[in-house]
């Protein structure tokens, strides 16, 4: 039977980062200057909207409403018009960076032969991954929206049924709507799970392939639920590492981040964004570098156990 190595899947992205260091910060370069630079830009442009908003609120003890403003009316809405098309740049644009990243990772998995251009390319292989991951996102939310609106209905159904048979009736209904919120939750992460080669599977051949993981991972759900939950497990333990790096710089520098607020206190908008870009470019960097060590860390994985099926004998059919 096919198989893979829970452990060794689970931490392959730590293998890349050894491997490829100057891969990794070249990944953060190109993040940093096609997605999160552009972003955190498009971010900053709206501070301003969004600080004359909270300035026109009324005083609670007005009388007036803001939704009866016309003013503020129409700041809402041109926020969220912006917003909105923020979003739509951040979906598409997102998708694909993400995919180049994505599939770079995958090649230093699958072909660590290929080195040149830090395993970057934009070919076929990287637009069917940016295709297959934006399918998956969508059957995602219509099954995770199909299971809460028929667990709700079935929720309904068994709090009633419980109600009309008194307190014990309640005590049995609260258990059974548990057990339904756990198995709708277990449906979804198998579902989940059996889909997860497509994305690998796609880069490899090069042609959109999707429910072929269906069948490709059978029989491997508790294998590839293990190696989810040790990732998850790492990913928390490093992330608790780069909060508390995180909280002793704000901690030692809180003293002149509080002063500098004081005096902006009564500013406009504009004095805000002037004296605080410096630190907000900082950290669309570090934000960045973050993102490419955290994709590898995330994509390689699932590369690994790809390749380790694969060469174990592993059938798309």
């Amino acid at each position: 039977m096919a198989r893979f190595s829970v452990s060794g899947a689970a931490t392959a992205g730590f293998g890349v980062i050894v491997r490829a260091p100057l891969a990794v910060l070249a990944w953060g370069l190109v993040m940093l200057v096609t997605l999160i630079g552009p972003m955190m830009g498009l971010m900053w442009m709206l501070i301003p909207q969004f600080i004359e908003i909270f300035k026109a609120v009324p005083d609670p003890a007005s009388t007036s409403s803001p939704a009866t403003d016309p003013a503020m009316f129409a700041r809402m809405m041109q926020l969220q018009t912006s917003m909105m098309g923020l979003n739509a740049i951040s979906l598409v644009g997102g998708t694909a960076i993400k995919a180049v990243v994505a599939g770079a990772v995958f090649r230093a998995v699958l072909q660590p032969d290929q080195k040149r251009w830090a395993y970057l390319r934009l070919g076929k292989s990287e637009l069917w991954l940016a295709l297959v991951t934006l399918v998956q996102t969508v059957l995602f939310m219509m099954a995770y929206f199909a299971v809460l609106i028929i667990g709700f209905i079935l929720g309904m159904i068994v709090y009633m049924a419980g109600s009309a048979a008194g307190d014990g009736g309640k005590l049995v209904a609260g258990l059974l709507i548990g057990l339904v919120i756990l198995a709708a939750i277990g449906v979804l992460l198998w579902g989940v799970l059996r889909l997860s080669m497509a994305g690998p599977m796609s880069f490899a051949e090069g042609k959109f392939l999707l429910f072929e993981s269906w069948t490709f991972t059978r029989g491997q759900s508790g294998r590839l639920l293990g190696m989810a939950v040790l990732l998850a497990l790492i990913l928390m333990a490093l992330e608790l590492v780069v909060y508390a790096v995180v909280g002793v710089a704000v901690f030692g520098s809180w003293s002149g981040i509080a002063a500098m607020v004081e005096t902006l206190r009564d500013q406009p908008p504009q004095a805000w964004l002037h004296a605080f870009w410096k630190i907000a470019a900082i950290g669309a960097v570090v934000l960045s570098f973050l993102a490419a060590f955290a994709m590898a860390l995330i994509c390689a994985p699932w590369a690994k156990a790809y390749q380790e099926l694969a060469a174990s004998g592993a059938k798309a059919s």
